[in-house]
C-alpha cells in the first residue's frame, strides 16, 4: 500500500533501494506488486544485531553510494514499508546525507499499523480512548498499566516482545490482541489471538484494545 505520491517518486527514481533482514525484504515485496521497473530495484541487507556498528556500517557504506550517484545526476529513492517517519530505517541514511550537505525529500507513507487496522476493520479509537505506539521492549506490566489507563496499544518491532506479550495475554482477559504479519504483501494475515503463538516473526505488529472502552475520568 503506497500513496500515489510515493508511487510516482518510485517510477521516476532512477533506482530504488530496499533495506532487507536476511534474504526477506518488506519494501521489495509491497513495490514487486507495483507497476514498476524491477531491474531497478536494489536490496541492501542490515543485519539485526544488538551490536549496532555492523547495521551502521551499512548505513555508511549506502550513504556514500547515494552520495556518488546524487553527484552524478541521479535520482535514487531509499523505500521503507509503513511511513518513512515511524521506526523506519531509511532516517538512519537520511540523516548521514543531510549531514553531507545533500538535500532529501521525505514523501509520507501508510503506517503499517493504520493499514493493519482498516484490514481488520477496526475502530482504532473512539470517544475518550488513547492511543499508543511502543516498540517490542516491553514488559507485560507496562502493557497491562497502559491498557488499564485507557490506551490501545500498537506494539512494533513485535518479534522482541513474545515474553511480554504472552505473559499480559494470560493476565488480561478484557483485551483483544490483533495480531498482523506481513501487512501489505500477497502474504499478510490477520487474527485476534485465541492462543498465543511460540514465535513473533520480524514484520509482525500486535493491536491490543478493549472491545468496549472503559470509562475515563
Amino acid at each position: 500500500m503506497v500513496t500515489l505520491g510515493t508511487l510516482r517518486f518510485l517510477r521516476d527514481a532512477q533506482k530504488v533501494y530496499c533495506f532487507a533482514v536476511g534474504e526477506s525484504s518488506h519494501a521489495a515485496d509491497i513495490i514487486t506488486q507495483l507497476d514498476i521497473d524491477q531491474s531497478k530495484v536494489i536490496t541492501v541487507n542490515v543485519p539485526m544485531s544488538p551490536d549496532r556498528s555492523k547495521a551502521n556500517a551499512v548505513y555508511d557504506e549506502l550513504a556514500l553510494t547515494l552520495k556518488k550517484e546524487h553527484e552524478a545526476g541521479m535520482t535514487i529513492a531509499v523505500a521503507t514499508e509503513g511511513d518513512s517517519g515511524i521506526f523506519a530505517t531509511t532516517h538512519y541514511v537520511m540523516d548521514r546525507l543531510v549531514e553531507m550537505g545533500i538535500e532529501c525529500e521525505q514523501t509520507p507513507g501508510v503506517p503499517s499499523f493504520i493499514a493493519a487496522a482498516s484490514i481488520a476493520g477496526l475502530h482504532l479509537v473512539k470517544l475518550q480512548e488513547r492511543l499508543l505506539i511502543i516498540p517490542g521492549k516491553t514488559t507485560a506490566k507496562e502493557i497491562l498499566r497502559l491498557t488499564s489507563k485507557g490506551y490501545n496499544l500498537v506494539i512494533m518491532k513485535l518479534s522482541m516482545a513474545h515474553e511480554a506479550v504472552s505473559k499480559a495475554f494470560l493476565e488480561a482477559k478484557d483485551l483483544q490482541f490483533h495480531y498482523f504479519e506481513n501487512i501489505g504483501t500477497p502474504n499478510q494475515k490477520y487474527e485476534i489471538l485465541k492462543e498465543m503463538p511460540n514465535n513473533f516473526p520480524y514484520f509482525s505488529l500486535m493491536i491490543i484494545k478493549r472491545p468496549t472502552p472503559i470509562p475515563l475520568p
